[in-house]
């Protein structure tokens, strides 16, 4: 956009010069009056031939001042509306540049936040991961030691080969929880599809689980309706869906407490319900309860140990079968609820392999 003088420039000039030439010839003074005058008399006059009406010079000039103002008025007024318009358009540009600029800067810190919580949670893993390998080894290592030195009388050998073994168990399935996430991250879990009795099987899982809440006098019970309840999906996989749900359970239910499965049909799926008595679920907790690495506590002090791997597990084999599950953190004191709901299949054949 040119600047203003450019334009207005050759008028002011031209009004200069002409007001100079008004003054110097002595019609200055009565500019606007002479002006008013000759237009007066152009109204009135009645010429009846061209040489009727006669212009005197000092008319002229007056004439010729005062139209120079009213151009010159003019186009300074419409250059003023135009560069107005034109100053609002790029305000209006720059107004949506510094918004757009604002959302770029919000996306960015999100995304560096977003950075910084991966980190965080990349450096609590691996802490939580060497802590939960270190604590089983550390113990069958110490007393593989007392063994090999014959610290042991024959009476503690057979309860420090129970250690070892225990010991043992669990640092395998903690290796397995990482090697499940890792193929279910990356599709590859293999499923054996098959009709299953889900009655029958998470029946299995929870008399394998009954030692285990007995040891800690947690009562522990399974109810159905005594049909069979069919879902064509990998018998190993959905026990390990209510082995994962069952030991969490257990664990986190305070000694003395209740865990109840039920298995039934519900909506034409198939559902099964593992509930718990204690302090449930932090509701600011509840929407990260299935992401993988994801616990309520971290750090030297809680309370809990594993990865927090087995309800990560648990969504990616559910929703594998074409399933859901869902958690609810019920009041302090009243534990949790996790409900898992299958397809039911009641077509019968052989098994089908599928990749996850």
């Amino acid at each position: 956009m040119a600047p203003l003088w450019e334009t207005t420039a050759p008028f002011a000039l031209f009004m200069f010069a002409t007001v100079v030439a008004a003054w110097l010839t002595g019609v200055g003074p009565a500019l606007l009056t002479g002006t008013v005058g000759f237009v007066t008399r152009l109204y009135f006059d009645s010429p009846r031939g061209p040489g009727d009406l006669t212009v005197t010079w000092e008319e002229g000039v007056r004439l010729a001042l005062f139209a120079g103002f009213v151009v010159s008025t003019a186009v300074i007024l419409e250059r003023m509306r135009t560069d107005r318009r034109e100053l609002e358009t790029r305000m209006a540009a720059a107004q949506q540049e510094i918004e757009e600029r604002h959302k770029v800067e919000a996306a960015l810190e999100a995304a560096r936040a977003s950075a910084e919580e991966a980190n965080r949670l990349k450096d609590e893993f691996l802490a939580l991961v060497s802590h939960e390998l270190r604590t089983p080894l550390n113990a069958m290592l110490g007393w593989v030691a007392l063994l090999r030195n014959g610290a042991l009388p024959p009476d503690r050998s057979q309860y420090a080969l129970d250690v070892i073994q225990k010991n043992a168990s669990a640092q395998a399935k903690l290796v397995t929880d990482l090697l499940d996430i890792a193929r279910s991250l990356t599709g590859q879990i293999r499923l054996e599809r098959a009709p299953v009795d889900l009655n029958l099987a998470v029946g299995v899982v929870v008399e394998s689980a009954r030692a285990a809440a007995e040891a800690r006098q947690i009562a522990l019970s399974m109810t159905t309706d005594g049909v069979p309840l069919t879902v064509w999906g990998d018998l190993e996989r959905l026990q390990q869906i209510a082995g994962h749900l069952l030991s969490n359970a257990i664990k986190f239910a305070p000694a003395g407490g209740r865990v109840t499965v039920a298995v039934g049909p519900r909506d034409g799926t198939a559902e099964l319900v593992v509930t718990n008595t204690g302090d449930g679920i932090e509701p600011s907790f509840v929407p990260h309860l299935f992401e993988p690495f994801r616990q309520a506590e971290t750090g030297a002090t809680r309370r809990y140990g594993g990865l927090g791997l087995g309800l990560a597990l648990v969504r990616q084999l559910v929703e594998a079968h074409g399933g859901s599950v869902t958690a609810s953190g019920r009041e302090s004191g009243e534990g949790a609820r996790f409900t898992v709901r299958l397809p039911l299949q009641g077509e019968p054949g052989g098994g089908e392999a599928s990749m996850i």
